[in-house]
């Protein structure tokens, strides 16, 4: 019953009969380069056990979402679920050089472990294991785990009482921020298009030192699992000067 009802029966009647579906792929919690969507973990988690309940495989693709990003090592951690397959990179190094890692459970390694090319995963590249991106996701970790292993990584970043003042500027239609993430979308035309007003908005904030890319109409702001809460707090000072206008 209640919301989780809802989207479990919501889900049903989009998905059920369809023969076309081979497997899960999602972002979960949020679509980065999609426009800073956030999505309710809750209606995930119940799309997760559709899909397994008809025998697909579920893949996370958490390049941008994982390894701290919102707060904790995995976002499985949020939906409460594993997958089956999860791809990692950007924070699997810092950001310093560029890595990928894909895992997978031993079920679907061992699908393709065979001594025949015919049923193996014929995949690879130059760089597979290269050893500066491999030497360089070691130490991220082992400054992941000293910094956030007291708290469990689920680390207070951006002052809710601020982005609440920043969702009620005049011109703003909503403001969420988790983990390390700030997401500020504007009224009017939405879509890629949509940049006039937040590429001026970038262009200013460059100019104070704060540095933002826009997506559309939103303008999205992240900090590293390493950055001081009064960093994003005067950050979070200087957002609310330069969009301006009056709180409603």
């Amino acid at each position: 019953g209640g919301l989780q009802g809802a989207y479990r029966e919501s889900i049903r009647a989009e998905l059920d009969g369809r023969e076309d579906l081979g497997a899960l792929l999602i972002e979960p919690v949020c679509q980065g380069a999609g426009g800073m969507k956030f999505i309710d973990p809750l209606w995930q988690r119940e799309l997760v056990r559709y899909c397994r309940r008809r025998g697909m495989p579920v893949i996370y693709d958490e390049i941008f979402v994982g390894l701290y990003r919102f707060g904790y090592e995995s976002t499985k951690d949020l939906l409460r679920i594993d997958p089956d397959i999860a791809c990692y990179g950007k924070l699997l190094t810092g950001g310093t050089v560029p890595l990928g890692v894909t895992l997978a459970t031993e079920d679907i390694f061992e699908s393709f472990l065979d001594d025949g090319k015919a049923n193996a995963l014929l995949h690879g590249h130059s760089y597979t294991a290269h050893p500066i991106g491999c030497a360089a996701a070691v130490f991220a970790f082992e400054k992941y785990d000293a910094l956030l292993k007291d708290d469990e990584g689920r680390r207070a970043y951006w002052d809710q009482d601020l982005v609440r003042q920043t969702s009620r500027l005049e011109g703003v239609r909503s403001s969420i921020a988790l983990g390390t993430v700030l997401a500020i979308e504007l009224e009017g035309e939405e879509g890629y298009a949509a940049t006039e007003r937040t590429g001026a908005l970038a262009k200013a904030l460059g100019k104070e030192g704060v540095y933002c890319r826009p997506l559309g109409n939103v303008l999205y702001f992240m900090c590293s699992p390493f950055t001081e809460k009064k960093e994003c707090d005067d950050l979070l000072g200087i957002l609310l000067g330069s969009i301006g206008g009056p709180l409603r």
